[in-house]
């Protein structure tokens, strides 16, 4: 099925963030299904196809499609959480990691993708954290290149720097330091580390004379929706207040 589907579907999605919204948003969902429930059938597909599902992953958290984006970062967090004590993840993590933290990077402090940082900050997290718990033990780095007496935790947190310092040179090394610092400190409460990052785009945002307004706006749409989902399992609880029409197929269930 795999084979029938994936590669004719991606012909078709990939050269636009537009063209065929149906057949991409499914193409996502078979995705995210599939790393759910057939992971172990995924890892046994050939390296090649492997890259092009990597590769669409990428596509899929970058997209401007909100539910498509959202799909995405769901995939791969999932994929990562699936990988852990997997006989594979050490050739994995060698392969992908700093490609994924790069392209995670870019959306994290790409404006257009705010409404997306609580799942964004949720794989940044869990990633600082494979690293710390060094769960991922083979070298991410040359060891010709670099042999002096160094890690993955030191090795990701110089990589992070020069990333964001190559990518934002108004900000001052201290800032970059002090935010990579707590990508370590933070990772395992989610709230608190995405409060961490929501404040580094601020930082960014104020160097660079922008707007803040997206950031704070899409802070105040993720409340609201978590206090009408709130609203409406209360009103749910008490019979009477709401219509029958009202009441989702989903939540009668």
């Amino acid at each position: 099925i795999f084979d029938a589907v994936f590669e004719c579907t991606l012909d078709m999605i990939k050269s636009n963030f537009e063209d065929f919204p149906e057949h991409r948003t499914n193409f996502y969902l078979l995705l995210e299904s599939i790393n759910q429930h057939c992971f172990a059938a995924l890892l046994q597909i050939p390296a090649e196809k492997f890259k092009l599902v990597m590769d669409s992953i990428v596509w899929a958290f970058k997209h401007t499609m909100r539910n498509v984006a959202d799909t995405g970062l769901t995939i791969v967090l999932t994929l990562l959480q699936n990988l852990d004590s997997k006989d594979v993840a050490q050739s994995f993590y060698q392969t992908y990691f700093l490609n994924i933290l790069q392209h995670i990077f870019s959306v994290v402090t790409d404006s257009t993708n705010a409404a997306q940082l609580t799942n964004q900050s949720k794989v940044l997290a869990f990633m600082f954290s494979l690293i710390e718990q060094k769960k991922v033990t083979i070298a991410l780095y040359n060891q010709v290149e670099i042999p002096g007496p160094i890690d993955n935790v030191a090795y990701v947190k110089s990589y992070t720097q020069d990333l964001l310092k190559k990518a934002f040179p108004n900000l001052q090394e201290m800032q970059v330091s002090v935010f990579v610092d707590g990508m370590y400190a933070l990772n395992q409460d989610n709230a608190a580390f995405r409060e961490h990052v929501r404040d580094f785009l601020v930082q960014i945002k104020e160097c660079a004379g922008e707007d803040l307004t997206d950031l704070h706006l899409s802070e105040k749409q993720e409340q609201l929706r978590t206090a009408a989902a709130a609203k409406l399992k209360y009103q749910m609880t008490v019979p009477g207040i709401l219509n029958p029409h009202e009441v989702s197929e989903e939540m009668n269930d």
